[in-house]
């Protein structure tokens, strides 16, 4: 098969996966060629790229498959319509999550311990200072509580902290203990209590602009807001105001409203720490995710659905 990254700069991860499909021939492309090589392609994996109408109406295209969990960018009513399936990986189970709860965790040492200052004071031969923050009894409220969301968790009750989360679907049997998990509404009240609000859910309509102008208000002046699922869960124009009136107390974000993210943005002239959409770009979290995507490619050649298909009943009705 042809299986195009939509995205040049990939070759760590077009390596690992040429290895788990070595009869495969890898490509890549740019964003703006996307739809120009779609007839030529058998499966697109979008990484970031947007996958329009354009790309999907191709003959010859078998599958869109995700290196990871996000199908935001992907036209999923349009490939419904021409009958291309379009999965992804969810992120527990490959490291993925793991990986994400983990860069979580930087973002709230780096912000507590105050970093980029303790880093000037080491050039100018300051000593004990910055005064930072312990995490030891904080409280974090995880907003969505999916695989990353519960590896986060996991991790953070091993630094003795207090975890609340909210999910739209609400506390569930089996999954990860915490202080408190409740359903959307509760969101305002866990945002007053928080000193640092991690927000973890996938985007789509109801998660879109979740976290607003109304959300900052509820939180402490203190408190740290810390971005590992996509840019627009944040408003942007909320975000931004936020931190320039002092409403919150800094952000750590490892995605944008758009990308690759202007690095001369205003928000940067805030405290704000910044990693270009790392949270899963780890050895164990590429390589689980590699065999994830090259299973589902095989599924696909012997004609089977793939597993994680967000459009699999849209392809049933039109089979």
């Amino acid at each position: 098969m042809r299986i195009y990254f939509c995205r040049q700069g990939l070759t760590y991860i077009t390596n690992i996966l040429q290895s788990e499909l070595p009869d495969d021939e890898m490509l890549t492309c740019t964003p703006e060629q996307v739809a120009d090589i779609a007839p030529d392609a058998d499966v697109l994996i979008p990484t970031v790229s947007r996958i329009g109408e354009e790309a999907l109406r191709s003959p010859r295209l078998k599958l869109v498959q995700q290196y990871g969990a996000g199908l935001d960018s992907v036209d999923i009513p349009a490939a419904s319509r021409y009958g291309i399936p379009v999965a992804n990986v969810p992120t527990a189970g490959t490291g993925n999550a793991e990986s994400c709860a983990e860069l979580s965790i930087l973002f709230m040492l780096t912000l507590a311990r105050k970093y980029p200052q303790a880093q000037n004071n080491l050039q100018q031969r300051k000593l004990g200072a910055p005064l930072g923050m312990a995490l030891k009894g904080r409280t974090a409220a995880i907003i969505g509580f999916g695989g990353i969301g519960q590896e986060l968790a996991r991790r953070l009750a091993g630094l003795e902290m207090r975890v609340l989360a909210v999910s739209r679907r609400g506390p569930k049997e089996g999954e990860v203990a915490v202080d408190f998990h409740g359903p959307q509404a509760s969101l305002p009240d866990v945002l007053k209590q928080a000193d640092f609000v991690i927000v973890a859910p996938p985007l789509n309509d109801d998660t879109r602009g979740l976290i607003g102008q109304a959300e900052f208000a509820c939180m402490k002046p203190t408190a740290f807001i810390i971005n590992i699922a996509r840019g627009p869960v944040l408003d942007y124009n909320a975000t931004l105001a936020a931190l320039k009136e002092g409403r919150i107390a800094g952000a750590g974000l490892d995605v944008f409203w758009y990308e690759p993210f202007d690095p001369n943005d205003p928000i940067f002239s805030y405290n704000v720490i910044a990693t270009p959409h790392i949270g899963g770009a780890t050895d164990l979290s590429l390589q689980g995710i590699a065999k994830k995507v090259a299973d589902n490619i095989n599924r696909v050649r012997r004609g089977e659905t793939p597993l994680n298909c967000a459009n699999a009943s849209e392809l049933r009705k039109s089979s």
